[in-house]
């Protein structure tokens, strides 16, 4: 029964009346929340604030018009893919026109927004609009180029979304590196299996990704192997004492993220075939896994 009720979620069954929610990125706000919410509380040596809110709007206008600039680029493969049926442009419920201004008046808002804050805040803002343009639009389009998709993702989400919350309060020269480096490790581990099950489309079109290149299993490997290195380089700010970490936060949290490493091989495990179902449900129980751990960590670090 629950496993019916999560596919009948993900395949947009039970909340049909919402999936505007959907074509905005609604469900990948988190994603950009969490980097953010990391960056800011060991910046700010805080949980909650109104900077913190304030923040959050900021990325979450950022993340859907990132989103909407998605399926503006890809409407022709987005209308063979069955798993974009969601996209309003698909449906037709509104035109390019409309998505292109629905575009800038979410990336104006946040920029808009972001003078609130510091000029160091703006230029990390700045410079995950511009990945977005990348990423996304030719003659560049990173997402298409083996490579280059990983190192957009990486930047984007792994370092410039929780460098923007740190300069907050402090300055950007203080920005703790290796901390965030495990960051990028662990969203890269997300990412990679999201390219995996696309092998099979992608390749049927023409289109090229770093999956379509080297193959979906060694895909899902190297996201298993981010994950370890994101666990190692946690344990071993721990163990030498790099800011955040210290001895007695190692000795408190260290066992998670060592059972963190059997969660992704048991719930994201290396296929040649993975499905859109499995790498959903598996990825979701790994992302909700780290945040319990990242939440337990920041809390005793607060303490």
């Amino acid at each position: 029964m629950t496993n019916q009720t999560f596919n009948r979620l993900i395949n947009n069954e039970i909340f049909t009346r919402l999936t505007w929610l959907r074509f905005i990125g609604f469900e990948f706000w988190m994603v950009g929340f969490t980097p953010f919410f990391i960056g800011y509380v060991v910046s700010a040596k805080e949980l909650y604030s109104f900077d913190l809110f304030f923040g959050f709007l900021i990325i979450a206008i950022l993340t859907s018009s990132t989103f909407i600039l998605n399926h503006i680029c890809d409407i022709e493969l987005d209308k063979k893919n069955p798993r974009k049926e969601f996209s309003l442009l698909v449906r037709g419920t509104i035109s390019l026109k409309t998505s292109w201004i629905l575009f800038w008046i979410l990336q104006l808002s946040c920029i808009i927004l972001s003078f609130r804050f510091n000029l160091e805040f703006l230029y990390c803002i700045l410079g995950l609009t511009v990945i977005s343009f990348v990423y996304n639009m030719e003659p560049f389009r990173f997402k298409s180029r083996p490579g280059l998709d990983l190192l957009s993702n990486g930047l984007s989400l792994g370092l410039l979304i929780p460098l923007a919350a740190w300069s907050i309060d402090q300055p950007l020269i203080e920005f703790p590196k290796l901390f965030f480096l495990s960051t990028i490790c662990y969203l890269l581990a997300l990412y990679c299996p999201t390219m995996a099950i696309d092998v099979e489309f992608d390749k049927s079109f023409g289109v090229e990704t770093f999956a379509t290149k080297f193959g979906a299993e060694f895909t899902m490997k190297l996201s298993w192997f981010f994950t370890i290195c994101g666990v190692f380089i946690l344990l071993l700010s721990g163990y030498l004492e790099i800011y955040p970490w210290n001895f007695d936060l190692l000795i408190w949290t260290g066992w998670l993220l060592i059972i963190e490493i059997f969660v992704h091989y048991i719930y994201l495990p290396i296929s040649p075939n993975p499905t859109y179902n499995m790498v959903a449900k598996g990825s979701i129980i790994l992302a909700t896994f780290e945040a319990v751990a990242t939440l337990i960590f920041l809390i005793i670090f607060l303490s």
